[in-house]
């Protein structure tokens, strides 16, 4: 058996290495003793190691891990010196995924809460599992449980268990807490709290929701859409619960939210598209059809225009096309500590960057970085100013960093968020250290008449937000009793229609592996139909119809159903499909009725035998009827992989279509043999 002793030099967040000396060995055992006290490790993970992590704010905390000689299996757990397992992580072969799920979700969520009494013995009592977990996906079942105060849901301490659905056995543990939060004494009281009706009243006042515009733009297509909803807040404040006023909550913090939607975009249609780099004589010919600037021209207006460049040497540039709504083309100009981006045509600054090494304590304070700020506006987009807002006034805290401001665009009235332009002043020395500017000149917005009152929306965002009273902390990290929507996250619902929106302005889909089908029970393929959407694979909807046709697009999101979220629409799914050579072009019939013979021919592909299906004149016919020649491989694969026998005088039918029941067995016994 291998002890190795690290010793750890990470000091990112406060952890400073750490040895014991005669006391390492006693809290080494105890620690081990803890974790083999509730959790099992394999013999055959003989291999062991471990390192200290002492953090002066907590606890000191032992990393073990454990591998088996090949290095094929793992386990680790963090113990901090009182004994509690704050993390656990196994895998060994056999949780690698073989078909379908081996667990049940019923079954592992018992396996879980036997393991979180013994994991939190003094507190299991106080946690309850969220409702919100989705475990269709991936090779482990997830359950989050919550700890609540008084009844009263704590928003900063939650636990995570995973169960491996192959094996039905513990596979991840994490503990989200700051360990002496798991106290009682410091919680606030809600004997003296306001009430819901009174918070409500406070939240429609000065929180929202917020009527604004907002847009999706579809890289593919070329096309903006621009859309009215209401949207709850989402700037990380709440209502004190016992004095009613409105405070900031801890944070990451909120720049994240604010990031520049330029350069975001520009990472998205990288990231789509890939960005296309020209030759000289390409450049040339652009510059010349579309009357741009030269490299030296965007070099000198950037100069001109940013003094912090000054004798820089332009160490690299480029000239794109924007992926975005504008479609113009950009210089990026890349000197020593500045980076510059120019509309390549008209040479408008639309955003830069400066780095700088200043770690001075100085601060200018708000007011004065504001008047710099606006003085920049007046000198850049001098045009745009009286059209922008000053948006983000609740987040500006100087001791997270400079002053970043952020100006959004008004029209009609209301705020339109995917156009904003920002402003960065160094809070030291109140140099603007950073400027970007994103916003669209050929756009529409629609008319806001007949939008709901906000009274209504507030309504419905609570039904799926659940507003109530919460534990959460405020800025100074300490602990507070808040009004806030209990399930985290912003909602956006149609100005018009009163129904909630995703980011692209689409109905909300909630997870349809959660709904229960209302027209399977007593069905023959009930139990086939039920275990692929614990896995899920599902159609839509809360109406299997088992008797129904299956389309040929039903086929497909039935077989794909995990990954249906990755593609905007069907056409970008069935792109998808040709990529992978499931389907040609040819054969594309989205809303055609799938046949047997069709079915059996796509599942070939999607598993990789198609090479040798296709050759039919290598392959003797399995069933009793006739088949047409082009699929007699196709079947005969489908019938030596189990995965379709034919009825019961063993007939393959291949010209029938294919009912919904019929085509969940098919998927089933595809998805067994992957």
């Amino acid at each position: 058996m291998i002890f190795t002793l690290l010793i750890s030099t990470v000091s990112a967040a406060g952890a400073v290495s750490a040895f014991a000396g005669t006391s390492d060995s006693k809290q080494l055992t105890d620690a081990i003793a803890a974790v083999k006290k509730v959790i099992d490790i394999p013999e055959s993970m003989s291999e062991f190691s471990y390192y200290y992590d002492e953090d002066q704010d907590s606890s000191s905390l032992i990393h073990l891990n454990w591998a088996d000689t090949d290095h094929t299996s793992n386990a680790s757990a963090t113990v901090t010196n009182n004994g509690m397992i704050t993390s656990f992580y196994c895998y060994t072969p056999e949780f690698q995924p073989n078909g379908l799920a081996k667990t049940t979700e019923a079954q592992a969520q018992k396996v879980a809460g036997d393991y979180l009494q013994k994991l939190l013995p003094d507190s299991a009592g106080k946690f309850r599992p969220e409702d919100n977990t989705n475990n269709a996906y991936g090779g482990d079942f997830t359950f989050t449980y919550r700890m609540y105060i008084n009844d009263i849901p704590c928003d900063f301490i939650y636990a995570s268990i995973g169960i491996n659905k192959s094996t039905g056995k513990l596979s991840t543990y994490n503990l989200n807490a700051d360990l002496k939060d798991l106290s009682i004494k410091d919680y606030p009281s809600k004997d003296k709290a306001i009430t819901k009706p009174e918070a409500k009243k406070v939240y429609l006042a000065e929180l929202g929701p917020k009527l604004k515009y907002l847009s999706d733009y579809n890289y593919t297509k070329k096309a903006l859409k621009v859309f009215a909803a209401y949207e709850t807040d989402g700037l990380n404040r709440a209502i004190d619960a016992n004095t009613g006023k409105i405070i900031k909550l801890y944070q990451d913090y909120e720049i994240y939210r604010y990031m520049d939607k330029a350069k975001k975009e520009t990472m998205n249609a990288a990231a789509g598209t890939g960005e296309i780099k020209f030759t000289e004589e390409e450049l040339k010919e652009i510059q010349r059809t579309q009357n741009l600037l030269d490299k030296n021209q965007a070099d000198k207006i950037a100069r001109d225009m940013i003094s912090s460049i000054g004798s820089q040497k332009l160490q690299s540039s480029s000239l794109r096309e924007d992926w975005g709504p504008n479609q113009e083309y950009m210089w990026n100009l890349n000197y020593e500590k500045d980076y510059v981006t120019l509309d390549a045509k008209t040479g408008t600054l639309v955003g830069f960057t400066h780095s700088t090494d200043n770690d001075s304590k100085n601060d200018i304070g708000l007011d004065k970085a504001k008047n710099i700020a606006e003085g920049y506006l007046d000198a850049v987009c001098s045009d745009k100013k009286s059209q922008v807002v000053w948006t983000n006034e609740s987040a500006m805290d100087s001791k997270y960093g400079d002053y970043n401001f952020i100006y959004t665009r008004q029209v009609n009235g209301v705020d339109f968020d995917d156009n904003t332009i920002a402003v960065t002043v160094d809070k030291a020395n109140g140099q603007v250290v950073s400027y970007s500017r994103n916003w669209y000149d050929k756009v529409t917005f629609p008319k806001l008449d007949g939008a709901m009152a906000k009274e209504k929306v507030f309504d419905v965002a609570d039904g799926f937000g659940n507003f109530g009273l919460i534990y959460k902390k405020d800025l100074d990290g300490k602990i507070v009793l808040v009004y806030d929507f209990q399930k985290n996250g912003t909602y956006i619902i149609d100005a018009f229609k009163g129904i909630r929106l995703d980011n692209t302005g689409s109905v909300y889909k909630d997870s349809d592996d959660s709904k229960d089908y209302t027209d399977i029970a007593g069905n023959w393929a009930e139990k086939t139909i039920k275990e692929l959407k614990l896995n899920g694979y599902y159609l839509e909807g809360d109406k299997f119809a088992p008797k129904a046709a299956t389309t040929q697009l039903e086929f497909f999101k039935y077989l794909y159903s995990p990954e249906q979220s990755y593609y905007k629409d069907n056409e970008d799914f069935y792109k998808m499909l040709v990529d992978s050579k499931i389907i040609t072009k040819s054969e594309i019939n989205a809303n055609a009725c799938i046949t047997r013979q069709e079915a059996a021919k796509y599942i070939c592909r999607y598993l990789g035998v198609d090479k040798l299906a296709k050759e039919s004149s290598v392959f003797k016919n399995m069933y009793s009827d006739k088949i047409n020649n082009s699929y007699v491989g196709y079947a005969s694969a489908a019938y030596a992989l189990g995965i379709m026998k034919g009825d019961a005088k063993g007939r393959f039918n291949g010209s029938n279509t294919l009912t919904h029941a019929e085509t969940a067995v098919v998927l089933y016994n595809t998805l067994n043999k992957r």
